[in-house]
């Protein structure tokens, strides 16, 4: 197996050298959205309501906590008794306003996480919006949906949820964390108060009882909320080109990667298989705008000495590759990507499945 120590990166060691400017940085950054959010629960700054069941699942922490597979699995509940529509910022997309998804917008014009969604789910409306006020009325017009789910919206106080889920992880815990720029922190660890479930993401699987109870004392909620522990399932990997086939354990892998926090992807990967060679880009990674990148990996995966040699990559990457230009059909027999699933721990999906339903069907009843 190739493996190699982990070392801190030079980002990594630059935050460190800097922490005593970086903390003072923090404590004004943290200050300041204390302030905003007080504006909001003050009412000074509003917050508006809309006549349907908003839920909203966003996170604390910067990028990575898995808030697609989160929403993924929120919208597979609901969308068999209701008409569903997704909205969310399209973060990283190339367009600009409001834009009502069609089945032929790429992730370059919506973002790459909506247009998974769209892909998965056609049967519902997506929409992508930096204004999620004028996201939320313009799909009101559009289509009347009778539940809105807010991707990646913690922060946008602008619109007023029914429903908030707020998704942490369990490597990168919030008490261990400050607001940027020291930490990774978007606001305050005071934040967790707004949310009616919080969902402890990227557990092990074998989580003991007595982990739970020592993350449940530290998240410390108030009365109320609700605590959720789940993991990320890895399913089995499909072809690209969708023409079957299976991938032998033995195989060789260059596991190509343009997500936040790939780590545990890796990880999975040196698992599973004998040789794994890593190929890292940043988050979001647009794979359509440089040659020069195809040329990097073809030359990685042609140094690979193996004859079951494949490449392996996220499906929010395969969502960004499948408009490159450069994809030719000698990469293609070769490309695999893998699903991912949210599974809950402690036997509590049935507590988590009640308490969503719940809520829609109460707030269209007082409607």
């Amino acid at each position: 197996m190739n493996t190699k120590k982990d070392s801190p990166s030079s980002r990594e060691v630059f935050r460190r050298v800097l922490f005593p400017l970086l903390w003072l940085l923090s404590l004004l950054y943290g200050g300041v959205l204390r302030f905003r959010n007080k504006l909001f629960d003050w009412g000074w700054l509003k917050s508006k309501e809309y006549p349907l069941p908003v839920i909203s699942i966003g996170n604390i922490t910067v990028g990575g906590t898995g808030k697609t597979p989160l929403t993924e699995y929120v919208i597979r509940l609901l969308k068999t008794d209701y008409s569903m529509a997704l909205l969310s910022r399209g973060y990283k997309r190339q367009t600009k306003g409001v834009i009502i998804a069609a089945r032929q917008s790429t992730a370059e014009e919506i973002g790459d996480e909506p247009k998974q969604i769209l892909s998965k789910f056609p049967d519902i409306s997506v929409a992508v919006a930096e204004k999620r006020t004028e996201g939320i009325e313009r799909l009101i017009d559009y289509c009347n949906p009778d539940v809105v789910v807010m991707d990646d919206a913690y922060q946008h106080r602008y619109v007023k949820p029914g429903f908030s889920i707020l998704i942490i992880d369990y490597y990168r815990p919030l008490w261990n964390d400050f607001p940027f720029p020291a930490g990774y922190l978007r606001e305050p660890r005071s934040g967790k108060k707004r949310a009616d479930i919080v969902i402890v993401n990227k557990c092990p699987a074998n989580l003991s009882a007595k982990e739970k109870k020592e993350i449940t004392r530290k998240v410390n909620l108030r009365r109320g909320q609700q605590l959720f522990f789940t993991s990320i399932e890895y399913l089995e990997p499909v072809l690209f080109n969708g023409d079957g086939g299976s991938i032998d354990s033995e195989s060789a892998v260059l596991a190509l990667a343009g997500i936040s926090h790939p780590k545990t992807f890796i990880k999975y990967l040196t698992k599973t298989f004998s040789n794994v060679y890593p190929l890292i880009f940043p988050d979001h990674h647009p794979y359509s705008k440089n040659k020069k990148e195809y040329n990097l990996i073809k030359n990685k995966f042609e140094k690979i000495i193996n004859d079951k040699k494949v490449i392996i990559t996220t499906e929010k990457d395969m969502i960004r590759l499948r408009n490159t230009p450069w994809l030719d059909d000698n990469i293609k027999p070769y490309l695999w990507y893998i699903p991912i699933k949210l599974s809950f721990l402690f036997d509590e999906e049935e507590l988590f499945n009640q308490l969503i339903k719940s809520y829609v069907e109460k707030d269209k009843r007082d409607r």
